[in-house]
């Protein structure tokens, strides 16, 4: 008999004990927040309203500057006259979508690995979590009932946890190649390393929340919705039409999705309403991609 499957079992096990113990004793190995990220936090909480001496400060990053500027033109924040300036930008957009919209950019670089066995799986997070925080924003827009900014930043960073499990993997090579392995230590872990992650970074309860219970379908704690049953119904709707989309529930099936009163939307019906929001899809996904 092959000692390979053992040894791969064993490693699992082992990775998955490692992962709880450092949860434990407070030494999970996490990504560190983007330094122009924490300039831009520090700035807001020092109550810099003014949008020259925020542009002052955005501008450092030529690339997360253009990217403002071009959100402030899209068909998401559209105005009579086009902006050319940072200062315009923010102007249009108001300091707190300027926040939101700016850390959004700057955590790009958090899903990134110089290690050659993950790379592949940190693109696809990426990708994944861009459709899914695009998908919070034209929701969040349509049903009102929560900022759009504040449910995109949501929706990207609901599966923080899992880059902080894909660098403890690396130290676990014989399990790069096994697929089912890695999904199965990441469907134990995302919730309470993504949990831990944004708490030590000071993000807001409900995001903490979210990403803590971004995986629990059947959750029904009120009967108002939060912004939690907005990234359940957004992540359902980024399966559509993937292989995915069988796994998970049916998305009127889900406590949230009544909630939100999205009326007759679901996946027979072609995404009735956010087909109408195709466009605003499309620019939001762009920008974050």
């Amino acid at each position: 008999m092959s000692i390979v499957p053992d040894n791969k079992k064993a490693s699992e096990h082992a990775l998955a004990v490692k992962i709880f113990e450092d949860l434990e004793n407070d030494r999970l190995h996490m990504p560190s927040l983007p330094e122009f990220a924490i300039r831009i936090g520090r700035a807001l909480e020092d109550e810099i309203s003014d949008a020259e001496r925020i542009a002052k400060i955005i501008q450092t990053d030529v690339a997360i500057t253009a990217k403002l500027i071009k959100a402030a033109n899209s068909v998401l924040y559209v105005g009579r006259e086009p902006v050319e300036t940072c200062v315009g930008a923010i102007v249009r957009l108001g300091v707190n979508a300027t926040h939101k919209l700016v850390l959004s950019f700057a955590l790009r670089e958090l899903f990134c690995s110089k290690n050659y066995l993950t790379q592949k799986y940190m693109h696809q997070l990426w990708y994944h979590s861009a459709e899914v925080a695009a998908l919070c924003f034209i929701l969040a827009r349509l049903t009102k009932k929560f900022d759009p900014e504040h449910a995109m930043l949501t929706g990207l960073m609901h599966d923080v946890g899992v880059v902080s499990i894909l660098s403890y993997i690396e130290s676990y090579p014989e399990l790069v190649d096994d697929k089912d392995e890695i999904e199965h230590v990441i469907d134990l872990l995302r919730g309470v390393t993504g949990e831990a992650i944004l708490k030590a970074w000071g993000f807001p309860d409900d995001m903490v929340l979210a990403a803590a219970e971004a995986e629990y379908w059947s959750r029904d704690p009120a009967p108002e919705p939060d912004i939690c049953d907005l990234l359940l119904v957004a992540q359902l709707h980024s399966y559509v039409g993937t292989a995915e989309m069988h796994k998970h529930p049916c998305m009127i099936d889900i406590p949230c999705f009544a909630k939100l009163e999205l009326g007759d939307l679901n996946p027979q019906k072609s995404l009735k309403i956010l087909d109408k929001a195709t466009d605003q899809v499309s620019q939001a996904e762009a920008l974050l991609k």
